[in-house]
């Protein structure tokens, strides 16, 4: 459900305006996520809308919860049957995050990512993107969690930019006052590097977030982990961070997922922070250090005293750099192991109004 299908509602159904606007005010406000609990429509149009015109582009096919209830991730079916996962993590107190995908699988094959072993099926529509966020807040509702969504990233199967168009007609959708209403600075997207796409970003989203997955700080290693470093090496990706520095004086999210003995060393530390120091506002500049989360890759994890080492020389050299905290890895809903396997041993929900099943 978004604006376009508002629209489409009102047309085809011959909807006064106001009746629009309780459309908008049951979806995008009160989070009813069935026509039938619209009381304020006439029983009769509730039934015709119900059956004609599904409020999401998604059907739940399954949904995971960790352990400790602080990370959730759901196997959403399109239409065409396709599958596509998306995640809601609770890093803090009170604070809701959702990790959404844009494409189901990806072309870029980046050897430490799930997704990347999928190959690319193809792209998601902006109803398809933004419909991720509208399930989510249906579930919270529905499960009772006292908080409300706070944030939204573009960091689940797929790369961002590669589905430009979509991804961009769907923040605008997010950040539509008449519907989703997020704030800019409550939106952000992560991408392997696509440098054409940066700079447009950077035009027509100057106040959304930007993530950058980095992994390397030369060029011969980050070919070896992601062949999108061929057509856009460091030298062009750095002059599209410093572009978008400049032009909206906002930080930069380097995220740098940590693989034992390959990209975890101090030396490697020490020429990331060669890299980034010659950004002219390198103190824009956030790392983000992710120990790595197994998949069916040859890669390993590094350990925790190493990760600490390499983000304490970080440090030392004036950068700012954390340690994310993984969560959702009991249910492969953690960074970079989203490829539509269910995971061994979880309960999970499988209902319009998700009752748990064991």
């Amino acid at each position: 459900m978004d604006s376009e299908k508002i629209k489409y509602l009102q047309e085809n159904y011959n909807l006064p305006s106001y009746r629009c606007q309780q459309l908008k005010e049951a979806f995008f406000h009160k989070h009813i996520s069935e026509y039938t609990n619209i009381t304020t429509f006439p029983k009769e149009l509730r039934g015709r809308l119900q059956e004609e015109v599904p409020v999401l582009t998604t059907s739940l096919y399954k949904i995971y919860a960790s352990q400790e209830k602080n990370a959730y991730k759901a196997l959403l079916q399109l239409k065409d049957k396709r599958l596509v996962e998306t995640v809601l993590l609770n890093p803090k107190p009170g604070l809701w995050s959702c990790c959404i995908s844009s494409q189901v699988g990806c072309v870029l094959g980046c050897t430490f990512c799930a997704t990347g072993t999928m190959g690319l099926a193809r792209n998601l529509s902006s109803e398809e993107i933004t419909d991720q966020v509208l399930f989510w807040q249906f579930f919270i509702k529905e499960e009772k969690i006292p908080a409300r969504l706070s944030n939204v990233v573009y960091m689940g199967m797929g790369e961002p930019f590669h589905n430009k168009k979509e991804v961009f007609k769907s923040l605008r959708e997010l950040m539509n006052p008449e519907t989703f209403h997020l704030g800019a600075r409550h939106l952000s997207v992560s991408t392997s590097g696509l440098v054409p796409a940066i700079y447009e970003f950077t035009e027509q989203f100057p106040q959304v977030n930007l993530a950058i997955s980095l992994h390397a700080p030369n060029n011969e290693l980050r070919v070896k982990l992601m062949p999108i470093n061929k057509p856009y090496p460091l030298e062009k990706l750095m002059a599209a961070i410093e572009h978008y520095i400049e032009a909206t004086n906002r930080k930069v999210f380097i995220e740098y997922i940590m693989l034992k003995e390959e990209n975890d060393s101090l030396v490697l530390a020490d020429q990331l922070a060669d890299l980034l120091k010659k950004v002219s506002k390198s103190h824009l500049l956030h790392v983000n250090l992710i120990v790595y989360n197994q998949t069916d890759s040859e890669h390993i994890e590094t350990p925790k005293e190493k990760a600490r080492k390499f983000k304490n020389r970080l440090q030392e050299k004036g950068l700012s750099a954390t340690i994310r905290k993984n969560l959702g890895r009991d249910i492969d809903g953690a960074c970079g192991q989203l490829a539509l396997k269910e995971p061994g041993r979880t309960t999970y929900f499988q209902s319009t109004n998700f009752v748990e099943v064991i």
